[in-house]
């Protein structure tokens, strides 16, 4: 057995945004042996009981949000033990490395500090009491900053917790650790310039073969709300274009959530192509069904926009013309409405395959060589 590296520690900004190479003797596990591993991707969650809630706060701030909060705490009481069950026996069948949540773990709008911070230390009980026996990493989700005392929860709860499992200092959601040959970003895409500076000094830093890109909003709108991405506004739109160019020239596989849809598509950019994959993990039902499955770079067009044909009637030209952007430079496209989790396999070439599974099903409902999409054959 190879001995573990020691952990090093790179400042940036500021902050240190290390290249860590994981280690097991803090978790009782041991990494897989050899350049290839794989890792257990959930994306939104959204923990809930009606009980984290005030509820006058609800009525008065939020009212329009109590249906959800009601359906999540279902989702959370019926569903969340089963998908993790489920979740937890393939990483362990596949003596996965590590887990990976995309944001948006708890779905606040709590009312109160004291609230915010027992929804979320419940959720943090919840995976350690999984005895998951791996490190749980986690994105900054914007539910997760959503009401009274969530961004201080986040500030002084979350960032002490993933601390602790990525084993290095979190003055801030954005990260950096290595792991074998790739490395992963995590991205805080809700502290606007200030996150995408840390970028592009971090990635100064990136010399492995493989970039994970993981953020809870998707980069590239693919779905009726195509005003929900990363630098969505007009007045960021050269924000955006400094973030397009990075991760096309790096090669990016960007992992995010947000939407609670799931797309895989390939985006080209001055600098090269880039590949995202969205998913969620907000599970209806064991057997909810897969609806809208579309494929083909044709299928990405403004009729995308009548798949929730009631959605912000008042942005409907602006999401129009976000998808007639974006269009030319979509060159793979697949998308389906269905939630659940996935698995990412790195092999010892550094080839990129994940299975996606629709909601707690233990066969995928696609395995997908991501490494091929980067040129796809048209």
């Amino acid at each position: 057995m190879s001995t573990l590296n020691r952990r090093k520690f790179i400042t940036s900004l500021g902050t240190l945004a290390a290249a860590l190479p994981l280690g097991a003797s803090a978790f009782n596990f041991i990494p897989s042996p050899g350049n290839g591993f794989d890792f257990l991707l959930l994306a939104d969650i959204h923990f809930d009981k009606l009980e984290h809630h005030d509820m006058n706060y609800l009525k008065e701030k939020y009212p329009n949000d109590i249906v959800q909060i009601e359906n999540y705490s279902r989702i959370t009481r019926e569903n969340l033990p089963t998908l993790f069950e489920v979740a937890k026996q393939k990483a362990r069948r596949l003596n996965a490395d590590f887990y990976l949540q995309l944001g948006d773990f708890v779905e606040g709008l709590c009312g109160s500090e004291q609230l915010a911070q027992k929804q979320t230390k419940e959720f943090i009980s919840l995976v350690a009491s999984q005895q998951l026996n791996r490190p749980f990493f986690v994105i900054k989700g914007n539910h997760d900053i959503t009401g009274e005392g969530a961004p201080e929860t986040y500030a002084s709860t979350v960032l002490q917790w993933q601390s602790q499992e990525q084993k290095q200092p979190m003055p801030s959601a954005n990260s950096t650790f290595v792991h074998k040959n790739a490395r992963f970003i995590l991205f805080d895409c809700y502290t606007g310039e200030k996150s995408l500076q840390w970028l592009k000094e971090i990635i100064k830093e990136h010399k492995e073969d493989i970039l994970f890109f993981c953020v809870h909003q998707p980069v590239v709108p693919f779905n009726s709300r195509a005003n929900w991405h990363v630098f969505a506004k007009p007045s960021e739109q050269q924000l955006r274009e400094d973030l397009l160019n990075i991760l096309g020239e790096h090669k990016a596989i960007v992992l995010c959530g947000h939407l609670h849809k799931t797309s895989v598509l390939t985006r080209s950019t001055l600098k090269g192509n880039f590949v995202q994959v969205c998913t969620g993990s907000v599970v209806p039902a064991p057997g909810a069904p897969i609806k809208d499955h579309l494929t083909g770079v044709e299928a990405y067009n403004t009729d995308l926009l009548k798949l929730e044909p009631n959605f912000a009637l008042a942005s409907l030209q602006e999401r129009r013309e976000n998808i007639e952007k974006e269009k030319p430079f979509i060159k793979h496209f697949e998308y389906a409405d269905f939630c659940g989790y996935s698995t990412v396999s790195v092999s010892h070439r550094n080839e990129v395959m994940m299975s996606l599974y629709a909601n707690v099903d233990t066969n995928p409902w696609r395995t997908v060589n991501v490494s091929k999409l980067f040129n796809p054959v048209s």
